[in-house]
């Protein structure tokens, strides 16, 4: 199969391989460290390979020439930036990032392979390190943690809410229980800009949205010269689609912000509302992570480190024979003690219950923490601006509820 050369970027000044350097911001020569910034690198590869379109196979696959050794690469539809494995030769299929699909921006990595390296290894220490499977612990396979710039659609527009609430406070007055209800009437829009959709098939929504936020002050106008040295994808979930999620994101927001506006209330006791989001821009960006793949037993474990700002994810597996004995233990120990102080095995029984599925939840949450976006709160405006609140009491219900005396069964 005749295969057709792909974009290399090579330095000027010796020849050798360029890549983006987290640190400096610039982009450096493996060879012989020559830095160059990123209207530098996209001069010096003006009117370069341009003839770059990979040979498309029936399977969807293509075939691309190495620009630097001559090597066959293979590499999906979708992937931009690949490394030879023979060579080291960073290949880049600009065809992926041209026309209509090219990227409007991207975020840079600020993080290195070795800081992201520690984050991984730091997040296995401690209470996580316990309760892990001692083979899970190796540290071999951490050098194959990869810097992927991953496709993201951003959103940004204005959210509408009016809703009728129907609200109650309610306080003791000796023997009594009382029920103060009100209704509320609360209609405003909330401003969001930025709301990311990660836009591939790959990458699993909730990883993604867990290692948010990134700092869109950082947004940089595409160029390619960010790109060698780390994988690169394009979009494969389109506009519409990632649409709908960031929608769910932005009501979530809106909910949470009118809930604020009702605090004063103990209780929100009904809910009439409806919504609307209307979307005023859309960005496709480019943002960075580093991804590791790991397996065991069978199942396959996947990482995230926010590329820009260092936050890790990723749900851990748990060693179920020492699980099992901390909720062994978070329930004898408590009831032990609950008998000596209190003589009653059933308020015993019900105490060490409690605390053991306290211990339980947090030991999940801490290995299992990947969880999907429910709203939007790190995108939008801090709090909702009003154009109608009102609030009128309805009545006040008295409810006879004696309380216990010492003394009484």
């Amino acid at each position: 199969m005749k295969t057709k050369e792909t974009m290399a970027y090579t330095c000027p000044a010796c020849g050798g391989m360029l890549a983006f350097d987290p640190v400096s911001g610039k982009t450096k020569c493996e060879s012989c460290g020559s830095m160059y910034d990123a209207k530098e690198v996209e001069e010096l590869q003006a009117g370069k390979n341009a003839d770059v379109a990979g040979e498309e196979r029936d399977d969807g696959w293509k075939a691309y020439g190495c620009s630097s050794c001559g090597a066959e690469l293979m590499a999906d539809a979708n992937t931009a930036v690949i490394k030879c494995p023979y060579c080291g030769n960073n290949t880049i299929d600009p065809t992926k990032f041209a026309g209509s699909i090219k990227p409007n921006a991207v975020i840079p990595f600020a993080v290195t392979k070795e800081m992201a390296m520690q984050k991984y290894r730091q997040n296995q220490e401690g209470m996580k390190g316990f309760f892990l499977p001692g083979s899970f612990k190796s540290g071999s396979h951490i050098k194959e943690i990869q810097g992927v710039y991953i496709p993201f659609w951003l959103f940004s527009g204005t959210g509408y809410i009016d809703g009728e609430y129907k609200v109650s406070n309610e306080h003791r007055e000796g023997d009594y229980r009382i029920i103060e209800r009100y209704e509320a009437r609360r209609k405003g829009s909330l401003e969001f800009q930025n709301v990311p959709a990660d836009a591939s098939k790959r990458m699993p929504d909730d990883l993604m949205d867990s290692i948010e936020p990134y700092r869109f002050s950082d947004l940089k106008p595409f160029s390619m010269s960010y790109l060698p040295g780390f994988l690169a994808e394009r979009f494969d979930v389109n506009e519409n689609e990632s649409k709908k999620r960031a929608k769910k994101r932005v009501e979530g927001s809106l909910d949470d912000a009118v809930e604020k506006t009702l605090s004063k209330y103990n209780h929100i006791d009904k809910k009439n509302q409806t919504m609307e989001v209307e979307f005023d821009d859309t960005a496709y960006a480019l943002l960075p992570a580093w991804i590791l793949t790991t397996k065991w037993e069978g199942k396959e474990f996947l990482f995230a480190v926010n590329g820009q700002t260092g936050e890790y994810i990723g749900n851990l597996p748990i060693n179920s024979g020492k699980y099992t004995l901390t909720l062994i233990l978070s329930f004898v120990l408590p009831f032990a003690l609950m008998i000596l102080v209190l003589g009653d095995p059933i308020t015993a029984a019900i105490v060490a219950a409690i605390v053991a599925a306290i211990v339980g939840f947090a030991v999940h949450s801490a290995m299992k923490p990947v969880a999907k976006a429910t709203s939007a709160a790190k995108y939008v405006e801090p709090s909702l601006d009003l154009s109608e609140k009102s609030d009128h009491f309805v009545k006040k219900d008295k409810v006879y509820e004696p309380q216990k005396k010492d003394g009484d069964k």
